[in-house]
């Protein structure tokens, strides 16, 4: 059973008849990356409006990146839906300047009941090197404005709050629960982070993170990447469907039949992964990353490549613009190449044809 399958069966009951679940909590860390800021504007409205609208906009044609498209077909999906149709979109946020990408939408799904969803990352390296960012830069600019949101909209509500997202979305749901006023703090029920990065070692070892770390869930799949880089803990290992990157989308995710993810253990891939990213993270200093990331965002825009599928089909020519480049020194070449290794290392389960056949499913061609 997937999360389609889910809404199908399960979404016959509303909150009051069966109580939020981790399925639900995925579901509304998705719902953030539709493109609300054409569904919803500036005002509030009930899923069953949105999705309308989402459905209207995107009735043939949807040329959205394949997350947005995603979550324009979630959103639409579930307007009809019992559990979510009444549900209130309200809050909503976006910055979209080119050095942040953050967009947060609060769901109120009872009566005061609220469910906080930070938008994560795309296949895109943008959103990758926001995610790299992580490795030596706190606050980030995504990070300052999920707590200044939370502090913006709940500090004198009277509401419960739940918190949530994907990938760096969960991320930032996490140190939005941290890093809050204690007023907001103390109404924060769970924080969910699906498939998210996790935290610098400082952080982690903090009193800020044991403070939440009870209300913490990191639901990974069993071949995750993303949800490996950093230092985490409670980890929820779901199966997934796929083993390769697109174990990723919460939409691979394996429900069993009393509606709740599938319990296992992470794969032997993920965890020599794992020990292969944190190995190379540790090498280096934040001079050096801080170098590396500002290199590879200029040595991926002369390559062209704009997602994971272009480095794999052009790998060899960026490793020849990395060898190439006179303007940074032989430690950073050094560097990138090993990350792109890795990140290559990420598709070594899936060939080309696997990839864009997944790609083709994903966007329905």
């Amino acid at each position: 059973m997937n999360i389609y399958d889910y809404i199908d069966d399960y979404g016959i009951y509303s909150f009051k008849e069966k109580k939020f679940n981790d399925v639900d909590a995925a579901i509304f860390s998705f719902i953030v990356y539709a493109n609300l800021k054409y569904i919803i504007k500036n005002k509030d409205m009930k899923i069953s409006e949105a999705g309308t609208i989402s459905s209207t906009l995107y009735k043939k044609i949807d040329n959205n990146i394949v997350a947005v498209r995603q979550g324009n077909e979630l959103i639409s999906y579930i307007r009809d839906v019992k559990r979510y149709k009444d549900c209130i979109l309200t809050k909503f946020e976006l910055n979209e300047s080119p050095n942040i990408q953050f967009s947060a939408i609060s769901i109120e799904y009872a009566k005061n009941k609220v469910f906080v969803s930070f938008e994560g990352t795309n296949e895109l390296f943008s959103g990758w090197k926001e995610n790299l960012l992580l490795s030596y830069k706190f606050p980030t600019k995504s990070q300052v404005l999920a707590v200044s949101y939370l502090n913006r909209n709940y500090t004198f509500s009277k509401k419960k709050i739940i918190l949530g997202g994907h990938s760096k979305g969960g991320n930032l749901a996490q140190i939005a629960g941290m890093y809050a006023n204690y007023l907001v703090r103390n109404k924060i029920e769970y924080i969910y982070s699906m498939d998210g990065p996790g935290l610098l070692k400082h952080q982690f070892n903090s009193k800020r993170y044991k403070s939440i770390q009870k209300k913490y869930k990191h639901i990974i799949p069993d071949y995750s990447i993303v949800g490996l880089f950093f230092n985490n803990s409670n980890n929820y290992v779901v199966k997934a469907k796929v083993r390769n990157i697109f174990s990723h989308s919460i939409f691979y995710w394996e429900i069993s039949k009393n509606y709740n993810f599938i319990k296992t253990d992470l794969s032997t891939y993920s965890k020599d992964l794992q020990k292969g990213i944190n190995t190379w993270l540790a090498k280096y200093d934040n001079d050096d990353k801080k170098e590396f990331i500002d290199n590879l965002t200029y040595i991926l825009q002369q390559a062209k490549v704009n997602s994971i599928l272009d480095l794999k089909t052009n790998k060899d020519k960026v490793i020849n613009l990395i060898k190439e480049y006179n303007a940074i020194t032989p430690t950073t070449k050094k560097v990138l190449i090993e990350f792109i290794k890795i990140v290559i290392a990420c598709y070594e389960s899936a060939t080309i044809k696997d990839i864009k056949d997944k790609i083709k499913e994903i966007l329905k061609f």
